[in-house]
Order: structure tokens, then sequence, then C-alpha cells
């Protein structure tokens, strides 16, 4: 048989499930915040790494641009 609960039982419980639901959703917001700063991170250093890496392409074909128009002589 389900238990029965007087008003200020009831109110008690619903109390701490509201504090429950509050500590869980402001624990929810700073995990939210880190994955956030996590991704910042990811995509500065992606950034960085195409940044550093087309530098070093176009340098390249560059140099194989100015040898195929330098005619041996």
């Amino acid at each position: 048989m389900a238990k029965l609960y007087t008003r200020a039982e009831a109110k008690r419980r619903r109390m701490k499930f509201q504090i429950f639901a509050g500590m869980f959703d402001f624990l929810a917001v700073i995990a939210g915040v880190a994955v956030v700063i996590a991704c910042v991170i990811l995509l500065s250093s992606l950034v960085r790494w195409v940044i550093g890496d087309a530098q070093v392409t176009f340098k390249s074909l560059w140099e194989v641009f100015q040898q195929a128009l330098i005619l041996p002589e």
C-alpha cells in the first residue's frame, strides 16, 4: 500500500527535491561552461595549426612555381 504523507511532510520532501534540483542545475551549468571553454581552446589550437600549415604549404608551392618559371640556360 502506498505511504500517505501529511502536508508538512510533503512540503519538506518537495523542498528537499527542489534543493537537490537546484544543486544539480548549478553543477550542470559549471560543467557546460567547462565544455565550452574546452571547445574554444580546441578551436583556437586548430586555427593556429591551419595557419601554420597553410604557410608551409604555400611556401613550398611558391618555390615549385618559381622553379617552373625559371628557364635553365
